[in-house]
């Protein structure tokens, strides 16, 4: 199914999702619209997800839970869509795009409903591979590429994004970050020494447009391309012997 699902947490989010709705329509994108939480009516989140949708939206304030609860479900792209609440709803952005390991999110600003749906109806298209924009020798890089090779998807490395592929630029906040055209997931990079509190405050800056996975979250970058490049089910096997796999290391330590 070549549609998109917008979910929200809350009326109360009103003015976003009938942003993205707007947008949605203009970019003419299939979709449905649906206001459910993850904490007050679970069931009826599971409910929506047993539908096949392309792309999902899914967008809430403060503890803003319900986009990771959304990705933990699902094998396609999750942007998710901070709504301002406390903090500048800086709350909210971390919550979404500080996900684990191979469960990705990509965040969009707070409030910032004009992009995720920019980025969605890109999404619809067919990529051929995936981009690197970023140092080979990064950590953060290194398993980017280790999760492509595992998932055999063709990559590059360049100093540009492609329009033709899904592109992984990782930056750290002392560069400058122009918008793009094309699409592209922002790894935030940073030191060390430099990962303190004050330093997420750069991250609400930062984020005015574009797809943003966790800090030095290489991993997420990746499996968000791979999921991406899902769109026609290609790589779905693989995504589920993936999700299934982490779930038994979890599990593992039960057993110790």
């Amino acid at each position: 199914m070549n549609k998109a699902l917008t979910i929200f947490g809350s009326k109360s989010d009103e003015k976003v999702y009938k942003e993205i709705v707007s947008s949605l329509k203009k970019l003419k994108v299939d979709f449905e619209l649906r206001v459910s939480s993850a904490h007050k009516t679970p069931d009826d989140v599971d409910e929506t997800l047993r539908n096949d949708y392309a792309v999902v939206i899914a967008g809430a304030g403060l503890a803003a839970h319900l986009p990771g609860v959304v990705a933990a479900r699902v094998t396609r792209p999750v942007i998710g869509v901070p709504c301002e609440g406390n903090y500048q709803g800086l709350d909210a952005l971390l919550s979404i795009a500080q996900m684990p390991p191979g469960i990705p999110v990509l965040a969009v600003g707070v409030n910032k409903g004009d992009v995720a749906a920019e980025n969605c109806a890109k999404m619809m298209g067919k990529h051929l591979g995936v981009t690197l924009i970023g140092d080979n020798n990064n950590d953060a890089v290194k398993k980017a590429v280790d999760i492509l090779n595992q998932f055999n998807v063709p990559y590059n490395f360049s100093g540009k994004p492609s329009k033709d592929n899904v592109n992984i630029k990782f930056t750290y906040f002392d560069e400058p970050i122009e918008e793009k055209d094309e699409l592209v997931i922002y790894c935030p990079l940073l030191d060390k020494d430099d990962d303190v509190a004050e330093s997420a405050l750069n991250f609400l800056k930062h984020t005015t447009h574009g797809l943003w996975v966790g800090l030095n979250n290489g991993t997420n970058a990746a499996i968000a391309a791979v999921e991406i490049l899902n769109i026609d089910n290609e790589y779905e096997e693989l995504l589920t012997a993936y999700r299934r796999e982490m779930g038994k290391k979890v599990l593992e330590a039960n057993k110790q």
